[in-house]
């Protein structure tokens, strides 16, 4: 609903309010009377505040001219409404007690009834003034928070392309005849890195999909590579992650480890939940002497920064490297 519908409503049902409590201490008329004037001079001094003195005066940190400027619509508003007052037959019935109205004879029902509405509709202005304001520079953090993870997690496609097409050329480069087989897997991830770009989460079980797909990509260039384990058989797959969120860890595991060139290499990848928390652990050896392209520690800052969007406060990230292993250590805490 429009929010200018929402008030039009609102001050149609604050006005029948006003007019069923007048009504039980006057006449109808009075009632109609008094109703239109505080309503009506409510109004102006709301929407005066609201669309031009608080966003052109108070946010110029105008604040005396601010005051100033209330204090005259409180009395004009009073005066107003004293004015008109003098039309109700409440007025005229008790003229004799209410004498003509003067400025050293006002009524102290008026200055209640009158001045100190105007004074609250002028707080409430200014609080839903306050709360616009804390609304638009909420989407506005909102806004760029969530471009930022867009680029993010886009910027995970290129940097997986560059690792899995590596793989690609490498079998084509031998004439291996997997090859077109490892093209269909890359099409299969490539779908899911799609589609998941665009969704908030997904289900555990589809990332260990995910990634097994990518561990039997990588395996395509040697069947003989047995030193690679994932054990996730201590998880509960139904619960919910961001996207592409472990993979970085992984693909950097492989990147720098040394599990071709060496015999006692490896890479273990475990993965287990303990009641609402997930636990995920990478470990691979490598060389300290391996030379690596420039995209290096692209996944991990990224992943990072994403940990740091997604999960706020909920996570505990830890990556040692000791000797030549290395070990990445993620605990997340996750959603019912």
């Amino acid at each position: 609903m429009k929010n200018w519908i929402k008030h039009i409503i609102f001050w149609i049902l604050y006005s029948i309010f006003l007019f069923f409590i007048f009504d039980l201490f006057s006449d109808f008329k009075t009632s109609i009377i008094r109703t239109f004037y505080i309503v009506s001079s409510q109004i102006i001094v709301f929407y005066v505040n609201l669309l031009w003195i608080l966003p052109k005066i108070y946010e110029n940190k105008r604040y005396a001219l601010y005051v100033f400027l209330n204090l005259i619509l409180i009395a004009i508003s009073f005066y107003f409404n004293s004015f008109l007052e003098k039309f109700t037959p409440h007025y005229l019935e008790h003229n004799d007690a209410f004498h003509r109205f003067e400025l050293n004879s006002i009524n102290i029902e008026n200055m209640y009834t009158n001045v100190i509405s105007v004074i609250l509709v002028v707080f409430v202005s200014f609080f839903l003034f306050a709360f616009q304001k804390r609304q638009q520079q909420d989407a506005k953090e909102l806004a760029i928070i969530s471009a930022e993870k867009t680029f993010l997690i886009q910027q995970i496609n290129p940097h997986f392309l560059f690792n899995t097409l590596n793989n690609i050329y490498f079998l084509t480069y031998k004439k291996a005849p997997k090859g077109a087989e490892a093209i269909m897997q890359l099409s299969k991830m490539l779908d899911y890195s799609l589609h998941g770009e665009n969704l908030e989460s997904v289900t555990i079980s589809d990332e260990i999909e995910y990634i097994n797909n990518f561990i039997s990509l990588f395996k395509l260039k040697d069947s003989s590579l047995d030193s690679i384990q994932f054990d996730y058989s201590k998880v509960d797959s139904k619960k919910r992650i961001a996207p592409l969120l472990l993979i970085p860890f992984i693909e950097n595991a492989f990147k720098h480890g040394n599990i071709e060139t060496s015999k006692n290499s490896f890479i273990k990848i475990n993965l287990k939940s303990v009641e609402n928390e997930l636990i995920f652990q990478c470990v691979n050896t490598f060389n300290p002497n391996k030379i690596v392209d420039k995209t290096h520690g692209i996944g991990i800052k990224n992943v990072s920064r994403r940990l740091e969007l997604l999960y706020a406060k909920n996570f505990d990230l830890q990556i040692e490297k000791e000797k030549n292993e290395f070990l990445v250590t993620l605990k997340l805490k996750l959603n019912d």
